[in-house]
C-alpha cells in the first residue's frame, strides 16, 4: 500500500492552522506539537521553533533545540519567548526538529526545509515529568482535531488511511470505559496497522481495537485500508467511538473527480510542492461519537462493465446449448464432430476470458484488444452455427433431403 507523502500532511496540517472553525477546536496545544506550518510572513528560509511545557504561557526559556538534516545538526538555544531560530541553506531538505525537555525527546515531523517564506512549529512537553507514573483516571478521551482521512488512488480500489490521534486533555493518564474500538467500512480489505501507530493498536479482520490507559497528550492510531470498487462512484460511512474535533480529509483527485459530503464546510483543490498530484483537501465540524463520517467520491477512473456482460451472456448460452445437447439425441455420425466443435468453442471462450482480464487489468492495450476479441466472437459465432447443425436431431429430415418414414402420401391417382 502507497504510503502519503509528506507534503500532503503539511499542506493538509497547514490547512487545518488557517481555518479558523477547525483551530478553534484544538483545546490544548500538545495537539499541534511538532506539526510544520508554512509561514509567508517570516523570511525566506527561516524556522521558528517554540518550546513551551504544558501550556502556552508557559514558555521554555535558554533550553536547546536541534535541527537535524541527514548526519549534520545544528543546535539553537530558546529565546526569552521560547522560541529557536534557524537560517536553512538547502531548500527542499528533509529536517527534523526536536529537544529533550523532563527527560523525554520531543521530534517535529519531517519536513522540507522552507525556500519561499518560512515554517514556524511548537515542540510542546506534558508539563509533569511524573505524569506517566501517576495511576490512571477514569475519563474521556477524544480524536483531536489534527485527526485525518486520507485516500488515494490504485487499480479500480481506494486506498483509505485513517491518522488519527486520541487526545487526552488532562495531565494524568485516563482510562475510558470501553477501549476505543470501531469497525472499519463493508468492503474493507487488507486492514494493517502502520507503523506509526502506537503499539496497543490491534485489528482483527474489519476490527480495530486500542487499549487504555491513555497518556495526557496524544497517542497515535494510525491504520490503512483498501476498498474496491465498482463504477465511477464510491460511498465510505464510518462511525467512530469517541468525539472527533474537527473532520478533515485529503483525497487524491485525478480528472473530473470530485468529493461530496454534508459534513464539509471549507474545501479548496491544491498540488502541493514537491508533487505532481491534485488533491482534494476538505475540512468540517467536529462529529460526535456514533455519528457516521459520510462521504461519496464521483468521477472515479473504471473500466467499462460492458465486456463482462457479454462475458456473462455466452456463458449462459453455452450453458443453454449443452443442456440441449444433452437432452437431444443426434445421429452417429456427427457425434465426433460435435465434441470437436464443443472443444474448439471451450478454447475460444477461455481465451475470450483471458483476453477480457488481461485488458482490464492494462497488460492489452485498446487496439489488439478490439481486434482479437473481434476475431474471437466472429469464431464463436462460427461454431455456434456449426454446433446447431451438429446438434439436429436424426429425426428431423434436411431440409435438401426428402422426407423418409411412415408419412402417408397425400397425392391423389
Amino acid at each position: 500500500m502507497r504510503r502519503v507523502t509528506r507534503a500532503v500532511l503539511m499542506l493538509a496540517a497547514a490547512l487545518v492552522a488557517a481555518w479558523p472553525s477547525a483551530a478553534a477546536a484544538q483545546p490544548d496545544p500538545r495537539q499541534m506539537s511538532g506539526i510544520p506550518l508554512p509561514d509567508p510572513q517570516l523570511s525566506p528560509g527561516t524556522v521558528t521553533v517554540r518550546v513551551v511545557r504544558g501550556t502556552l504561557d508557559n514558555n521554555v526559556t535558554n533550553h536547546p533545540v536541534e535541527i537535524r538534516a541527514g548526519d549534520i545538526a545544528e543546535t539553537v538555544m530558546t529565546d526569552e519567548e521560547g522560541r529557536a531560530e534557524f537560517i536553512m541553506l538547502n531548500a527542499g531538505e528533509t529536517v527534523i526538529a526536536s529537544t529533550e525537555l523532563d527527560g523525554e525527546r520531543i521530534e517535529s515531523q519531517p519536513f522540507a526545509a522552507p525556500g519561499a517564506g518560512g515554517v514556524r512549529l511548537m515542540l510542546v512537553g506534558a508539563g509533569d515529568a511524573g505524569a506517566a507514573d501517576l495511576p490512571p483516571e477514569p475519563g474521556n478521551v477524544s480524536f483531536g482535531a489534527d485527526s485525518r482521512i486520507v485516500v488515494e488512488l490504485g487499480e479500480e480500489s481506494l486506498s483509505i488511511f485513517y491518522l488519527l490521534d486520541i487526545f487526552n486533555p488532562l495531565l494524568v493518564p485516563v482510562e475510558p470505559d470501553h477501549p476505543v474500538a470501531f469497525a472499519l467500512p463493508f468492503g474493507a480489505q487488507g486492514a494493517t496497522v502502520l507503523r506509526e501507530s502506537a503499539a496497543s493498536t490491534r485489528i482483527d479482520g474489519p476490527n480495530v481495537t486500542m487499549g487504555g490507559p491513555f497518556q495526557p497528550g496524544l497517542t497515535p492510531l494510525r491504520v490503512a485500508y483498501v476498498l474496491p470498487y465498482v463504477g465511477p462512484a464510491a460511498a465510505v460511512s464510518q462511525t467512530l467511538p469517541a468525539d472527533l474535533d474537527g473532520l478533515l480529509m485529503v483525497v487524491q483527485k485525478r480528472g473530473a473527480m470530485d468529493l461530496a459530503s454534508d459534513q464539509i464546510a471549507r474545501r479548496a483543490d491544491m498540488t502541493p510542492e514537491g508533487t505532481d498530484e491534485t488533491y482534494i483537501f476538505a475540512a468540517g465540524p467536529p462529529v460526535a461519537a456514533g455519528t457516521a463520517i459520510a462521504f461519496e467520491i464521483s468521477g472515479l477512473p473504471h473500466h467499462s462493465q460492458t465486456p463482462g456482460f457479454v462475458t456473462v451472456a455466452l456463458a449462459l448460452a453455452i450453458l443453454g446449448i449443452g443442456a440441449w445437447a444433452a437432452a437431444t439425441p443426434v445421429a452417429a455420425e456427427g457425434t465426433d464432430r460435435r465434441r470437436r466443435l464443443e472443444q474448439r468453442r471451450e478454447k475460444r471462450f477461455a481465451e475470450l476470458v483471458t483476453l477480457e482480464q488481461q485488458h482490464r487489468s492494462g497488460k492489452v492495450g485498446p487496439t489488439r484488444y478490439g481486434n482479437r476479441r473481434a476475431e474471437l466472437l466472429s469464431d464463436l459465432e462460427r461454431i455456434y452455427a456449426d454446433l446447431d447443425d451438429a446438434l439436429t436431431p436424426s429425426t428431423w429430415p434436411h431440409p435438401t433431403q426428402p422426407a423418409t418414414g411412415r408419412a402417408r402420401s397425400t397425392s391423389t391417382a
